[in-house]
Order: structure tokens, then C-alpha cells, then sequence
């Protein structure tokens, strides 16, 4: 695999007219920090049309994910997965693709999206997170990565 190609992946998802909120690194980038990232974080509407549109785009790139000893691969497996409600890491041949539902501080696909504004990341419009949810988010993780996000989000003027 080359490197990530996450504008690619973010064209295909919107291609496909999933419903999904962009979160993490990405969104960071859409409210002026700049700083890498490894894996392109989701939040996406829970209906099932939805959730299987995800799985056959990520499948159609090489997409697989872990689940205990399990390795799915099919768009039915990754959906069921999906369908749990819990983060589904997903690798792909275009970068790791990380659907963050389901983890503490992250709001619903609902909520997230209600307040969410279009960005353009990457050269793809797409709706990313509230700065106000993007620091909750950043809060709840706690991470030392996640601290100094909200630092540069600060500084940033966020």
C-alpha cells in the first residue's frame, strides 16, 4: 500500500451519499490547526441503507477490520459490525477509515450533524463537527494528543 489517500476515500464516501460527519484529525485541520493524521474519523447515521453503503465502499478499497479473532471483509459482516454501534476501525488500501460511534464523549450522528458546518478538506465538501463538539470531543478523550489539540484549536482562535 502506498500512502494514505484520504481525499480519495472521502470522495468515494460522498460519492456514495453516506450520511457522516467528519471528526478528529481531519476536522482539526477544517478549523485551522494543521496537523497530520492517521486515519480519516467518522461519525455515521446509524440506519441500515447507511451503515451498508459504508461497508461497500470501504470493501471496494481493500477494506477489512478486526473484530476479536474475526477478520471481516465483506460488506454484510462490516455492516453487522457497523450495525453494533461500537468504533469499527476499518483498513483500507486508502488509509485506515475509523468509525468513532459509540465511544464516551462523542455525540450521536444526529446530534453532531445538526451542528455540524461544510468544509471543504482536501479538496472534498463534506460536513464536519461544531468546534464546540470537536473541544467535548477533545475534553472527553483526555489523551495528550487530544490536549494539546485543544491547545492549538485555542490558539488557533477556536
Amino acid at each position: 500500500m502506498s500512502g494514505p489517500a484520504f481525499d480519495e476515500l472521502l470522495r468515494r464516501l460522498t460519492a456514495a451519499e453516506v450520511d457522516f460527519v467528519v471528526v478528529g484529525g481531519l476536522a482539526l485541520n477544517a478549523w485551522g490547526v494543521v496537523r497530520g493524521t492517521k486515519d480519516v474519523d467518522i461519525v455515521v447515521a446509524s440506519e441500515p441503507d447507511n451503515l451498508t453503503r459504508v461497508a461497500k465502499v470501504a470493501v471496494a478499497v481493500g477494506g477489512h477490520a478486526q473484530k476479536g479473532e474475526a477478520l471481516l471483509g465483506s460488506p454484510i459482516s462490516i455492516a453487522a459490525a457497523l450495525a453494533e454501534g461500537e468504533q469499527v476501525a476499518i483498513e483500507t488500501n486508502l488509509g485506515r477509515l475509523d468509525v468513532v460511534q459509540g465511544l464516551d464523549g462523542v455525540p450521536s450522528y444526529a446530534e453532531l450533524r445538526s451542528r455540524a458546518a461544510e468544509a471543504e478538506i482536501l479538496g472534498v465538501t463534506v460536513a464536519v463537527c461544531s468546534i464546540d463538539d470537536l473541544k467535548a470531543m477533545k475534553r472527553a478523550a483526555g489523551r495528550t494528543r487530544d490536549l494539546a489539540d485543544l491547545e492549538d484549536l485555542e490558539a488557533a482562535g477556536g
